[in-house]
């Protein structure tokens, strides 16, 4: 992987990772991804996902026109670029040559963009990722296309909050049933299971939906692993 170090003066570590990996082609994002890019006349267009508690922007969705540098990027960015991308309020372009902000967008250093246009995706309460728009030559977006990014961008928040809505219910339906299993095998109270599953994710450093799947995939794995208590 290739790796952009940014200032490493401050206290905090954030980072922004442009991955290889890229969404389904006819997913909702990748649909939205499309039209933004057939509309701006841009060469690359990124997603990523602002994930606060890994202190880490990551990408979901890419669409490029431009021959691949490198596999994987990721950028090291410093608190005064992390607030930037969080104050950000709507679509703003730059160029990375002169924009130490822009300049620090892993797409820049693997397609060596010269325009960039970065638009918040905003759900009703927080920053929930960015839209970066570029091209290799050095020409404004015009209003017209600054404006199609920002509708682009309200789509693709809109269908983000979303899938995340859905993971979240999905999570939690994962962990009730794990609580019962663990009721039922441990002759727990369901405020001791509870607390059995969040301290035992801490301890094992693992989210409570990933522990929660471990022990009911365990416990519908054989007639035999079901005379077993899960491993916690």
């Amino acid at each position: 992987m290739a790796s952009l170090a940014i200032d490493q003066r401050n206290s905090r570590q954030y980072s922004i990772r442009l991955n290889s990996a890229a969404a389904d082609a006819d997913s909702d994002l990748m649909i939205a991804l499309d039209a933004a890019v057939l509309k701006t006349g841009a060469d690359v267009a990124v997603v990523y996902l602002f994930n606060a508690e890994a202190s880490e922007f990551i990408s979901v969705a890419r669409f490029s026109e431009l021959p691949l540098r490198a596999a994987d990027v990721c950028a090291m960015l410093n608190d005064l670029t992390v607030e930037w991308l969080e104050d950000l309020s709507e679509p703003t372009q730059g160029k990375p040559s002169q924009d130490a902000f822009f300049g620090r967008l892993p797409e820049v250093l693997q397609y060596r963009l010269r325009r960039v246009l970065a638009a918040p995706l905003r759900g009703t309460e927080d920053l929930l990722g960015i839209l970066t728009i570029g091209r290799s030559e050095d020409r404004d977006f015009n209003e017209e296309e600054v404006g199609f990014a920002q509708r682009s961008a309200r789509l693709l928040a809109a269908a983000i909050e979303r899938d995340l809505l859905q993971r979240k219910l999905a999570e939690r339906k994962l962990v009730e049933r794990a609580k019962g299993i663990l009721q039922q095998r441990r002759r727990l109270s369901e405020e001791q299971a509870y607390f059995l599953l969040r301290n035992t994710s801490r301890r094992r450093h693992k989210p409570m939906a990933e522990l929660a799947k471990e022990i009911i995939e365990t416990q519908l794995a054989s007639p035999l692993a079901r005379q077993v208590r899960p491993a916690l």
